[in-house]
């Protein structure tokens, strides 16, 4: 619920994070990420107009036209439990994505963790654990902040459960972004490690988006190499293109 300032004026008990958060609000009144109109940092309008991964894979949350499993996961099925991507990667979920990542825009953070919550809901119930997509530290100077970090520590507060510091990315890899299909599972080889042992049954990768998926199975196959029995993802979008 937003607070108000009323409540100063109330004689009510606040803490000086709960005085602060009214003062930012007042100062600086919440609006839409996407039409910047005031009021919720995603409006009805625009939530209702944004493009809905419905349906999708309910292993991979690849956009299909009736929900099922797609070919590509009764063929291979990935090393993970599932994905959960509540929107497609198109217009204007993608350019709010990318302003985030590219432009420091972290005023979009608000409305696109909204847009992650809504697929909280679809997740198994018995997530232990969170972890965000390790970034290589060389590429976190440059881009200032890992993006899925941002995103990870309010999930994990949400679900009431820890935000694993354990696993790192030791290669500075190419972004996959960058590259096709074989070039994108050699560059990952092992890129991802896990420090500790983890006695963990379930944890939750959590990143912004989910392309072909090798960055979410290298990080799987790591993560339950060191104990942990199962792993789902969570990512704000799903681009369309087949897993490689």
């Amino acid at each position: 619920m937003k607070r108000h300032l009323t409540g100063l004026q109330t004689g009510g008990m606040f803490s000086a994070t709960d005085i602060a958060a009214q003062l930012f609000d007042a100062l600086f009144p919440r609006r839409c990420g996407f039409c910047g109109t005031p009021g919720p940092v995603v409006c009805n309008g625009c939530f209702n107009d944004l493009p809905h991964n419905s349906p999708a894979c309910r292993r991979c949350a690849k956009p299909l036209a009736i929900d099922g499993v797609c070919g590509a996961c009764q063929q291979s099925a990935p090393p993970f439990a599932r994905v959960v991507a509540p929107m497609r990667y198109a217009y204007p979920v993608d350019a709010a994505i990318r302003a985030f990542k590219y432009r420091h825009q972290e005023i979009r953070l608000p409305s696109l963790l909204h847009l992650m919550r809504q697929g909280l809901r679809d997740l198994p119930t018995d997530v232990d654990a969170v972890v965000a997509m390790p970034m290589h530290w060389r590429r976190r100077v440059q881009r200032g902040f890992n993006q899925a970090a941002l995103l990870a520590a309010p999930i994990a507060q949400e679900l009431a459960v820890p935000l694993l510091d354990a696993v790192a990315k030791t290669r500075h890899t190419p972004p996959q972004s960058t590259l096709a299909g074989p070039a994108r599972r050699r560059n990952l080889a092992d890129a991802f490690r896990c420090v500790d042992a983890l006695s963990i049954r379930h944890v939750l990768i959590v990143d912004d988006v989910y392309t072909t998926g090798q960055s979410a199975a290298h990080l799987t196959r790591v993560l339950r190499k060191a104990g942990v029995e199962q792993v789902s993802v969570l990512v704000i979008a799903r681009a369309s293109q087949a897993r490689l």
